[in-house]
């Protein structure tokens, strides 16, 4: 049974990403109270998707109070639409704040559309890898890199794009990006990169690709393994150099499914900070991990009710 918690007190946030609804209520303290999730079934069509996202609202106590939701994507927040987004069949110039506040009978300022992985930074510097940090950039590590800013306690969005690490440069003229452009980070140390260049260089020799045994062959011994991840994790920190120079930032929060890779990235990241940011100050930064796996983002969506 749900913890009994008031109606104003309880705070809901949903997670919407391309194969999976995560969603939860928690307090105001931090106490999670309920947690459940949902198939959006997207081949139904969005105005099904969306039946299914109230439908969720509604269980864990939304509807007549708002909520709060993190999407992947290009967003307009100010008008709570999705521009754009890929991995989400029919999410394109969808305004989804609209359709939400309708079906949960709210105004629509009760509604707060945010980008997935800034939601996901919210949540995991209120209660998870960031916590008690008033400045740091979570970086998820996955098919991409994704990231999330927070300064001063607070998320910065900037006009919107503000905290995409994976669409840094590092080497021009290298490896296409998805983005148009090329030679970003993301090309060089995702999980998906990672993979590729592990292939490539036929890693590990049991298993090439793949990247759980490539990290316990780094772990267990030097060898071609341990250098090809200090490779990447230098290209990593390249990618994070500017952020430390921009902002003089001291802590990075690595989430996403190659985060579990940090030990072995860790000596490379400091390194390619050390190469790209003034100071050399590679020692000083702290590289924590995530804590909150997949209920970073749905945490962090409810969290934009406080």
């Amino acid at each position: 049974m749900p913890t009994q918690v008031s109606q104003v007190d309880r705070l809901v946030g949903i997670d919407l990403g391309g194969t999976s609804i995560k969603a939860g209520a928690i307090a105001r303290n931090g106490q999670v109270l309920e947690e459940t999730g949902a198939d959006p079934g997207f081949s139904r069509g969005s105005a099904a998707v969306l039946d299914t996202l109230a439908g969720v609202g509604i269980a864990l106590g939304a509807r007549g109070k708002g909520l709060g939701i993190g999407v992947p994507g290009l967003l307009q927040r100010e008008r709570g639409f999705v521009i754009d987004s890929p991995n989400l069949p029919g999410f394109r110039n969808l305004p989804i704040k609209q359709e939400l506040a309708r079906r949960l009978d709210v105004d629509p300022s009760r509604i707060h559309v945010e980008n997935d992985a800034n939601a996901a930074a919210l949540g995991e510097q209120w209660l998870g890898g960031g916590r008690g940090e008033t400045d740091c950039l979570l970086v998820t590590l996955g098919t991409g890199i994704g990231g999330g800013l927070i300064l001063a306690s607070q998320l910065y969005a900037g006009a919107d794009l503000a905290g995409e690490v994976g669409h840094v440069v590092i080497h021009e003229g290298g490896v296409p990006c998805g983005c148009g452009s090329k030679g970003c980070v993301e090309q060089y140390a995702s999980a998906t990169a990672a993979r590729r260049r592990a292939l490539a260089l036929g890693l590990p020799r049991s298993a090439p690709g793949d990247l759980k045994l490539l990290c316990d062959a780094a772990r267990a011994a030097e060898g071609p393994e341990r250098s090809l991840l200090h490779e990447i994790g230098t290209d990593l920190g390249r990618g994070l150099g500017p952020a430390v120079c921009l902002l003089d930032l001291r802590c990075f929060v690595f989430g996403g499914g190659f985060s579990a890779a940090l030990d072995t990235l860790e000596a490379g990241v400091r390194a390619g900070i050390d190469e790209r940011s003034y100071g050399k100050r590679g020692s000083l930064i702290r590289l924590l991990g995530a804590k909150l796996g997949p209920a970073a983002g749905w945490i962090g969506a409810a969290r934009l009710n406080l």
